[in-house]
């Protein structure tokens, strides 16, 4: 199954089970690395260890959470998208909230752009953290709105296409 079912007038991205299977793995090897550095002694040991202890732990949090949770990374029908995949997880956009669907090059693939006409209104309705990082986002790639290659079943491209055919003309 590739993560994406296409219904008519619906479309519903998953992201892949390994992705979120290998984030895991990678969490623990760092968390691996940042106690053992934290116990090995000297300052800059231990400094660089709990660094590595919390980025790491958060990563598997995250990692855990998206193996457990099923929730779609993106949800398109005729009325808009729930967005649920990008950093800021904007929930439900319809698509007069929404402007250009691009596609950004990327290491790994394409990044999918959804544009949105009010970043700062989508911004406002999720956490301040992740309100912080969709600024940050906006202004480097013009839309607090991305789901990067690394969760995308499919290339960005493909999805970008299935979005403008669900998108209505008067959007």
């Amino acid at each position: 199954m590739s993560g994406v079912v296409r219904e008519p007038g619906r479309l519903e991205v998953r992201a892949p089970r390994t992705a979120p299977a290998v984030a895991l793995a990678t969490a623990v090897v760092g968390l691996a690395a940042g106690v053992w550095l934290a116990l090995g002694g000297g300052t800059a040991s231990t400094v660089v260890g709990l660094v590595l202890v919390v980025f790491f732990g958060i990563g598997a949090v995250r990692a855990v959470l998206r193996l457990v949770r099923s929730r779609p990374l993106l949800v398109a029908t005729a009325e808009g998208i729930d967005d649920g995949g990008s950093i800021v997880a904007a929930g439900f956009l319809p698509w007069s909230e929404l402007g250009s669907i691009d596609v950004l090059p990327a290491r790994g693939g394409g990044m999918l752009v959804i544009g949105v006409r009010d970043p700062e209104a989508v911004l406002a309705r999720t956490t301040p953290a992740r309100a912080k990082v969709g600024r940050a986002q906006a202004g480097r790639l013009g839309s607090p709105v991305v789901l990067p290659p690394t969760v995308l079943p499919v290339p960005a491209e493909e999805l970008a296409a299935d979005l403008q055919a669900l998108r209505p003309d008067d959007a």
